[in-house]
């Protein structure tokens, strides 16, 4: 599959992904193991992270977006591709690895998850909390920690005063402050945002999105954002990769694929941007069907089934993810000549220009 590159490879890139599969079994397998189906949740999907930018990973539910996020890190074993990290000129196979160096090279790549509530530890204090990757990798201890327990606590906007409290006293906003922290106290290098802000009152997710922008400037991080709130990505990436089905479809600079997006489900999705005003009218692009079972995907295109302008080429082959523009890369037979609306025809025609 052809990478999905940024326009000039101006930065370096951080993060290769090549070809990775995850698959899942599924079904009854008995007492032989056989039998069964397998889940392709994520297959074949590659892309590159480049150094300080924050690329953004959108789709419907189930469409695979956390668990790219999941085996990148190793959180979930990969069926097949690689993972390479770099690393003071220096390519690290992250697929590759044993256990231990595993250990070590997490030092570099950390995970913001979704739900500050199920994510800490209720039966440790926030010190506790942060100051435990500390701990765990043998980096600090005693004042030492203590100090960079506090001084990354307070970079978050969390209040000092309060790290010896549980995560039960804090509102969802004070949570998720504590799990960035905690993600950033040994200062990584790559960071996994997996909706960061979905689980958050609308009013705190504009502080936390700020927050997040704050800290990639003081620190030279680069993230994988991973949202379904396209608002949210408009906002905070540099460049979007919609997902379907476990594969990826379209990759471009956050404002191409916003207003000229060449994939008719990114069209789709461009269209159900929610509106402020209520006196505008919302004209979303109706996808037919239901999205098939990704245990049993259709063959050629897997959108297909659920496009209006599918053709028998595309139920005969599937589309390469190839580039059409400069930094502009599409899965599609019949990129650029099909007529699609983005986010400027949108009443909402603003939500990408950052």
């Amino acid at each position: 599959m052809t990478d999905a590159t940024p326009p000039s490879a101006g930065a370096a890139p951080l993060l290769e992904v090549k070809d990775l599969a995850v698959h899942f079994p599924v079904g009854r397998r008995g007492l032989s193991g056989r039998g069964g189906g397998v889940l392709k949740a994520v297959d074949g999907v590659s892309f590159t992270v480049y150094r300080g930018e924050t690329l953004g990973l959108v789709g419907e539910s189930g469409s695979g977006k956390t668990t790219v996020g999941r085996a990148v890190l190793r959180a979930l074993e990969p069926a097949a591709g690689s993972v390479t990290l770099y690393r003071d000129d220096e390519a690290i196979d992250v697929t590759g690895l044993d256990p231990q160096d595993l250990k070590r090279v997490w030092r570099h790549m950390q995970m913001i998850f979704q739900d500050p509530y199920s994510s800490l530890n209720p039966s440790m204090t926030v010190a506790d909390i942060i100051g435990e990757p500390l701990r765990v990798n043998g980096v600090a201890s005693g004042s030492e920690l203590k100090e960079q327990v506090m001084t990354i606590a307070g970079r978050c906007g969390f209040n000092v005063a309060h790290l010896n409290r549980y995560p039960h006293a804090f509102s969802g906003g004070q949570r998720q402050r504590v799990a960035i922290a905690r993600a950033l106290v040994l200062h990584p290098a790559f960071v996994v945002c997996d909706e960061p802000v979905s689980a958050l009152d609308v009013s705190i997710q504009a502080q936390v999105l700020n927050l997040l922008k704050e800290l990639q400037g003081q620190f030279g991080l680069t993230y994988l954002f991973i949202a379904h709130d396209l608002a949210t990505v408009a906002y905070a990436c540099d460049r979007v990769a919609v997902m379907y089905l476990g594969q990826l479809v379209e990759v471009a600079p956050t404002e191409k694929l916003y207003y000229t997006p060449l994939h008719p489900y990114t069209e789709a999705l461009m269209s159900a941007i929610p509106v402020g005003d209520p006196d505008l009218p919302i004209r979303p692009v109706q996808l037919k069907g239901e999205r098939p079972n990704p245990s049993d995907p259709p063959a050629g295109c897997r959108f297909h089934t659920r496009c209006r302008f599918a053709q028998d080429v595309c139920v005969a082959k599937a589309p390469p993810l190839a580039e059409f523009a400069t930094g502009h890369y599409v899965s599609c037979h019949f990129a650029g000549d099909l007529d699609l609306k983005g986010a400027m025809d949108h009443p909402a025609s603003t939500v990408a220009r950052r």
